[in-house]
Formats: C-alpha cells, sequence, structure tokens
C-alpha cells in the first residue's frame, strides 16, 4: 500500500506532464464549446433559472480551464496539480448537477443527459496523468459525489411525485444504480489503461540486456526533474559511471561475460536507489544517474557507497574466475555546473574522464579534484 501511494518514477513523472498538458489544451477547447449551448439558452429565454446558472457554471469552467492552461503554459508544475486539476473537473460537473436540483428540479439533475455524461469525460481524462492515485482517488470521488447528490435528493424530495417528471421522465432507482456502476466501470477502466501504460513503457523506456531505464528516457527524465528543480527551488545532481578497463573483460572473457558483468552492475547499482532516484545504462558500459534534491556532496557519497559495493564483490565467469570490478564516475549539480540537462551531463562526463586519466577507481564532484590532463584509455 505505501508503494502504491508513492509519486511515479520520474520516467511516468515525465509523461504525466505531457499528459497534463493535452487535457489542459482539450478542456479548455471543450469547455469553449460547450459555452456556446448555454449562453444561445440564456440569450433566448433568461427568465429560466436553469439556463442563467447553466451558463454561469460553464463560464466558470472556461475561467478555470484557462487559468490551468495559462500556468502549464507559463511552465508551473507541481506534483499536486494532477490531483487539483482532475478534482476540479469532476467536482464542476457536480456543482452543475446540484445547482439543477435547487433552481429546476431534482430530476433535472438525476436525468441529466448532457451534463452527467461530462463524468466520464473526466474520469477517462484522469489515465493521461499516468498516475494510479489520480485514477482511483479522483474517479471513486466522482462516484461518491453523484452518489451523494442522488441520496440527498432521494432523502429531501419525493423523486416520485409526477410534478417533478413532468417533461423530464420518471424517477428509476434502476436507472440510477445503473449510472453508478456505469461511473466505476469509466474508473476502472481508466486504472486499467494507466496499467497497462506502465508495462508499455517498462518495456519501451528499459534496456533490454539490464532492465534499468535506456538512453531515452534518462533524458526525457532530465529535463523533466531539471524543469521542476528551477520552478521549486531544490537540487539536482547527475552522476555518470563507467566501468574500469571493461574492453578487457569482452577481449579476455568473451561478450557473454562482459554481458553478465553489465546486469550484475546494474543489479547492484538499481539496489542502491531511492524510488525518486534513476539509474539509465546510457551507452555501453555507462551508467547515468539522477538523483532529485540531493546536492552534489550528498550525491558523492552515495556513488563512492555504490561503487565500494561494486569493488567488494568480484563476480564470477563461467569457467569459475573471479573479476574484480571498479568503476570511474563524475559528478554535476544544477545551478553549479550547468542550467540544463546537456550541460550537466556534458560537466559529469567531463569529470568521468578526468577520473580515468587519473588512474581510474575513482570520482571527480569538483573541478579542483581533478589531475593534470593525461590520456588513460577506458
Amino acid at each position: 500500500m505505501d508503494e502504491f501511494w508513492q509519486r511515479p518514477d520520474p520516467a511516468l513523472a515525465a509523461a504525466g506532464v505531457e499528459g497534463e498538458w493535452l487535457v489542459a489544451r482539450v478542456r479548455l477547447f471543450a469547455v469553449t464549446l460547450l459555452l456556446i449551448t448555454p449562453t444561445y439558452k440564456l440569450i433566448q429565454y433568461p427568465q429560466i433559472p436553469v439556463f442563467v446558472w447553466g451558463f454561469w457554471v460553464t463560464f466558470c469552467a472556461a475561467l478555470a480551464a484557462l487559468g490551468i492552461w495559462l500556468a502549464l503554459r507559463r511552465k508551473f508544475w507541481r506534483p499536486w496539480l494532477g490531483f487539483a486539476s482532475s478534482t476540479l473537473d469532476v467536482s464542476l460537473v457536480t456543482f452543475a448537477l446540484v445547482t439543477f436540483v435547487f433552481v429546476g428540479s431534482p430530476l433535472v439533475a438525476l436525468n441529466s443527459k448532457v451534463t452527467f455524461e461530462i463524468y466520464f469525460l473526466a474520469i477517462i481524462a484522469t489515465s493521461l496523468r499516468y498516475d494510479e492515485r489520480i485514477c482511483l482517488g479522483v474517479g471513486m470521488l466522482a462516484v461518491a459525489e453523484y452518489a451523494g447528490l442522488w441520496a440527498f435528493a432521494a432523502l429531501r424530495y419525493d423523486l416520485n411525485d409526477p410534478v417533478y417528471a413532468q417533461g423530464l421522465g420518471e424517477y428509476s432507482y434502476i436507472d440510477q444504480t445503473t449510472r453508478l456502476i456505469l461511473l466505476t466501470a469509466s474508473v476502472t477502466l481508466a486504472y486499467a489503461i494507466v496499467r497497462r501504460a506502465q508495462r508499455l513503457l517498462h518495456l519501451a523506456a528499459r534496456d533490454r540486456l539490464t532492465g534499468v531505464y535506456n538512453r531515452g528516457q534518462f533524458d526525457l527524465a532530465l529535463e523533466f526533474e531539471v524543469e521542476r528543480a528551477q520552478q521549486m527551488g531544490h537540487e539536482l545532481s547527475v552522476a555518470v559511471l563507467d566501468l574500469d578497463r571493461f574492453k578487457s573483460i569482452n577481449d579476455t572473457f568473451g561478450h557473454a561475460a562482459g554481458d553478465r558483468v553489465l546486469v550484475e552492475v546494474a543489479a547492484r547499482l538499481a539496489r542502491g536507489m531511492r524510488t525518486t532516484d534513476m539509474i539509465a545504462r546510457y551507452g555501453g558500459e555507462e551508467f547515468a544517474v539522477l538523483f532529485p534534491q540531493t546536492t552534489r556532496a550528498a550525491a558523492a557519497v552515495r556513488v563512492e557507497t555504490l561503487r565500494a559495493q561494486i569493488a567488494a564483490f568480484p563476480m564470477l565467469t563461467a569457467d569459475g574466475e573471479e573479476l574484480t570490478i571498479t568503476c570511474s564516475a563524475g559528478i554535476a549539480e544544477l545551478p553549479i555546473d550547468g542550467l540544463d540537462g546537456g550541460t550537466l551531463l556534458a560537466r559529469a562526463d567531463q569529470r568521468l574522464l578526468a577520473a580515468k586519466r587519473a588512474g581510474r577507481d575513482r570520482l571527480y564532484s569538483d573541478d579542483s579534484e581533478m589531475a593534470p590532463d593525461v590520456w588513460v584509455s577506458g
């Protein structure tokens, strides 16, 4: 249960930001179109309260949609925004239906054939955030809100009174139950979409050999985390690690042995990660690690621990021969070493190369540590 409530890993979080931006644009477009009908009805029938309130509820929804769109356009992003915007979507539908109860009649709300259906759009849209918590939390909120509306109307009014049914259809317990079932089914569908997206993303974003993230997904996550760190004033560090003398392992023991070494090193690095960290195979025998909300000094301690763990336990070849694996590393921090992901990676890689030139099996996180520029092949 604790794992369920943790925020998505950086790869899914980055996809969720793109989904939120897509929802914001579609929301603004849809609400703008939806505003046409209540505007027309308000002009034609200004004396009818339902049409007046329908216009103002839709107008408020349009303002909210515009506000969210502007915030995202200005690069405003917070982890809670997906929850807030999704909750707003379903709650505006509920507010409109509650308004219909008081300014029209309870059956205007309970037999609504347009406003009620917007629940389904809002629920399915939660899947675009790629966050299970939003799907279930906001989806079940929509179910609870409509169930509460139904219960309130049933307790306060005699829904079988023919006065309420004039031109609105009769009250049906079965129909209302069916509506709740359909809402619940849509929540289940949205949740299933997210789970499937997670599996597909796992396949597309992972390195086939080692199982850690690949370079493309790391670059996307790095871009997302850099933007997030700049907005919220958080630290961010990037490390690049390269296995020492890896070519000699392939040449001496074969590529199969080299593959086993890569798999084992990746597994040891992954075990040392927090849920918010991200590790990727960046190319060949090189790994990149993303440390959100971590200073360069703190990241250096983490990387040194990982390097020590890799070196402390030799790996066995197919012939039973022990291989002691060491690695060199470089670290860079935002904004000290750069203001974008590409610059940070380049700075960390420069320090990695300096560590190689200085004799390998070491970490450089600051230029003052770096040895004279004497090239030593990897």
